[in-house]
């Protein structure tokens, strides 16, 4: 595979991937364990990224390694804990600006979604993102989308990030003690004036790193079932904070 093929099928430069590898090896030697592997550790986890940026299915995914769908899922269901797990605890720098947004990914497991505003089954998931390089600091645990992002930020996500007196939200977090969102005038309304504009493109933030995550296909239609949502926002998480670390170092080499 050309270094080319390796970044349209992964999204990773060939050091980038390198460097995953080695990772998730670090996490979870490879033991051999139980029924052998027909794929080399690199091969299985160029497979998971490649199920991650492409939402091929598993019996797609199949021949292009030479290996049955069951096997492909066996490796899904293997490596998708340890390539989530690589994501970092978030910093207590309390000089860094968080901003915090909500976004519905549809998922084909029913127990985990609900009827949603943009009137399919999906899931809400919280992405607090840093706001000086759109890294992701934190993924929440996906609920029925039809739960605001108030109630979703407050229950599972916001228990476990550290106090953070700079994280910011949108007018939907209305009411939450610790994020910031827009002034509000004596009718309830939010007051657009200079400050809210700058407010709001801090909270462009998020957006825009969602909108990266999102070019992994597999955050468009998840078909991953009961954890495996949870398990796949925060590798594709893993993924993308490896690419904002690329483009942090080439523009640290051009300074």
């Amino acid at each position: 595979m050309t270094d080319d093929d390796l970044s349209a099928f992964t999204g990773l430069r060939p050091p980038q991937f390198r460097g995953l590898v080695d990772r998730m090896w670090a996490v979870r030697p490879d033991r051999q364990r139980g029924r052998a592997w027909k794929l080399s550790f690199a091969d299985r986890v160029l497979l998971i990224t490649t199920a991650y940026r492409t939402n091929l299915t598993d019996r797609q995914l199949g021949p292009l390694f030479g290996i049955s769908k069951s096997a492909v899922d066996r490796v899904l269901h293997d490596l998708a804990p340890v390539l989530a797990g690589l994501l970092e605890e978030p910093s207590a720098d309390q000089r860094e600006l968080w901003v915090v947004d909500g976004t519905l990914i549809a998922v084909h497991d029913h127990t985990r979604t609900a009827k949603s505003k943009n009137y399919r089954r999906s899931s809400n998931v919280q992405i607090v993102a840093r706001a000086k390089d759109r890294r992701v600091v934190a993924v929440g645990k996906a609920w029925p989308g039809n739960r605001n992002d108030s109630l979703v930020f407050r229950e599972p996500l916001s228990q476990e990030l550290p106090e953070h007196r700079r994280l910011s939200g949108d007018g939907g977090y209305r009411g939450s003690d610790i994020i910031r969102t827009p002034d509000r005038g004596p009718d309830g309304k939010i007051i657009r004036d200079a400050k809210y504009k700058r407010f709001s493109k801090r909270r462009a933030v998020t957006e825009h790193t969602i909108a990266r995550l999102k070019d992994w296909q597999i955050l468009r239609q998840c078909r991953r079932r009961g954890d495996g949502i949870d398990y796949t926002v925060r590798g594709v998480a893993v993924l993308h904070n490896l690419e904002v670390e690329m483009q942090v170092s080439a523009l640290q080499d051009i300074s």
